[in-house]
């Protein structure tokens, strides 16, 4: 059996065999409402949080029809609707190392009888924290775990999952000290250009504070010197003038 396992990053997810019949389409829930008109065969929706999605989210997903795997406390049941097998998944591996949905997607794969190749689609985790440092080692990790028990993994050359430019022992001297020159794109420097930018902003909003408070200082003597002009009409008016009161009649 061939499965095709495809997520949400516009570089490969579209690049999946949706038309060839001897790969299986496994999706993300809510990646499915792109795929119209394409062949999908199986979804995944793990999250017990649903929350950001509409409320009809999941009685949508169970309507298509399509065998839908889920979280614990997915609230719609249905003959094709399955629970993840969350300790097949832990003694399968070892321990429960599931921090994203394609690592769920790959587990699920290797718990079939007779797997022998999974392709990766739409997928990088690359783009924010959370990604990089919890869910791409995960998906990795299960990629290589794939291999030592023989399954064939195909992952396209768009992807960064499973590369990177550096080699230790060979690149240590070649890491780019300025932008362009070598090496790797080192995470130090892409933290320095964002310190350098925060840094500007905290002098902007100083800027703004000092602007705010000068606008309120001169927004005190603009009150006071509308009120004195009163009180000067008043007085070229001839009229007794007892406390700055008497001078709120005037227009």
């Amino acid at each position: 059996m061939k499965v095709a396992i495809v997520c949400g990053s516009p570089s490969s997810e579209f690049l999946a065999p949706f038309n060839d019949p001897e790969w299986a389409i496994w999706v993300l829930g809510n990646r499915l409402h792109h795929y119209q008109g394409r062949r999908v065969n199986c979804v995944f929706e793990i999250h017990n949080n649903l929350s950001e999605h509409p409320a009809s989210y999941a009685i949508w997903l169970a309507n298509q029809g399509i065998p839908l795997v889920v979280s614990e406390e997915f609230p719609v049941s249905a003959p094709h609707i399955a629970p993840f097998d969350y300790e097949a998944s832990g003694r399968l591996y070892g321990s429960l190392y599931l921090t994203s949905s394609p690592a769920y997607m790959i587990s699920h794969a290797l718990l079939i009888d007779g797997i022998t190749d999974i392709a990766i689609y739409g997928v990088d985790l690359s783009i924010d924290d959370h990604e990089y440092y919890w869910q791409r080692p995960c998906v990795e990790a299960w990629i290589g775990f794939a291999k030592g028990r023989g399954v064939n993994v195909h992952i396209p050359e768009v992807s960064h999952v499973g590369k990177c430019p550096y080699v230790e022992g060979r690149d240590w001297n070649g890491v780019r000290n300025e932008y362009g020159k070598g090496g790797v794109f080192a995470q130090a420097e892409f933290i320095n250009m964002a310190d350098s930018h925060t840094q500007k902003m905290e002098i902007i909003d100083q800027q703004i504070s000092q602007l705010v408070a000068d606008k309120h200082t001169h927004n005190g003597a603009r009150q006071a010197y509308e009120r004195l002009a009163k009180v000067a009409r008043a007085t070229e008016a001839r009229m007794d003038i007892k406390s700055l009161s008497d001078t709120t009649i005037i227009k």
